[in-house]
């Protein structure tokens, strides 16, 4: 059998491999599930370090510093889930959240004191 029979046999063969079924149009597509939008308040409570006149951007430009800068998801220091749909931001339940705090007093006290050479 030459080789172009060969092939052309394998390719008939397996032909229905590739076939596919028609779309059945009777069948609706999935319902898509609404994507959760963020809780994340216009104003904040519970500010004991940051000023309580801080802008939304400003204080989620910081946020997302500490985010970024420890490798870390918002639930780790605020008791909320994941996709920012549910829990409160002002919770001072979880103590990475004061750790957090005294950080970021330690880095105001220190750049607002001036060094000697």
């Amino acid at each position: 059998m030459k080789l172009s029979h060969a092939i052309a046999l394998a390719l008939i063969a397996c032909h229905p491999l590739f076939a596919q079924e028609p779309a059945d149009s009777s069948q609706a597509p999935p319902p898509t599930v609404p994507a959760k939008r963020p809780n994340i308040p216009d104003h904040f409570t519970n500010l004991t370090v940051l000023p309580t006149t801080i802008t939304k951007p400003e204080l989620m430009g910081i946020m997302k510093q500490f985010a970024v800068t420890f490798k870390v998801r918002c639930s780790y220091c605020h008791t909320v889930s994941d996709d920012l749909s549910e829990g409160s931001f002002a919770s001072d339940e979880k103590t990475a959240k004061e750790e957090a705090r005294k950080l970021m007093r330690l880095i105001h006290q220190s750049t607002l004191t001036p060094t000697t050479p």
